[in-house]
């Protein structure tokens, strides 16, 4: 009898083992989702509009793993806003691939949401850009013609003359709870 409880004990201790270590760490970085910047851009194209706040997400045209679930949940979270506050926040996507045909990255921005704006880049703007936000990419190492690249989702708000990244929100999937407060919050400051 000992020997038929001891496989069937330490089968059920290393399947208990295993839930905590993937449970675990979702408590320690619940809180961690958003980071706050508050960091002053001087970069042309974003907030360029009557749009107060910007969801702003780096990809490129195509990309399947990444970007087309992240853009599809961006635009589940904005089709939760009410119109109201749509008309004061927009959602850009900026493409990282510099592609020949540049109408790409709107085309591909507006396959989410006929609002959604795709913005191309050439490539000295590009690192401006990337740099100012923090974003890395690289080709990847398995295929050529994707990219290795930050998820990240941005929030940036402009104020008379001035944009600012409030935030950035770099786990997935994205808690559309609390990027909802703060769009509010930032809307009534």
């Amino acid at each position: 009898m000992r020997k038929k409880v001891y496989p069937i004990f330490m089968l059920t201790l290393i399947i208990s083992i295993s839930a905590l270590i993937m449970i675990i760490p979702s408590f320690f970085t619940k809180n961690i989702s958003r980071i706050p910047i508050n960091k002053e851009i001087d970069l042309p194209l974003i907030l360029d509009d009557e749009k107060e706040l910007k969801l702003v997400f780096f990809g490129y045209v195509g990309c399947v793993d990444i970007c087309s679930p992240r853009l599809y949940a961006i635009n589940e979270l904005y089709e939760s806003l009410d119109k109201k506050t749509q008309k004061r926040v927009g959602v850009e996507f900026i493409d990282i691939s510099t592609p020949h045909d540049k109408t790409l990255p709107n085309k591909f921005a507006l396959s989410f949401n006929k609002e959604f704006k795709g913005i191309y880049l050439n490539k000295q703007i590009l690192r401006d850009y990337t740099k100012a936000f923090s974003v890395y990419f690289s080709p990847s190492l398995m295929d050529k013609t994707e990219f290795d690249h930050t998820s990240n989702l941005y929030l940036v708000k402009k104020s008379k003359m001035k944009k600012k990244i409030k935030y950035v929100y770099n786990s997935y999937p994205y808690d559309f709870k609390q990027i909802k407060l703060d769009i509010e919050e930032l809307l009534h400051e």
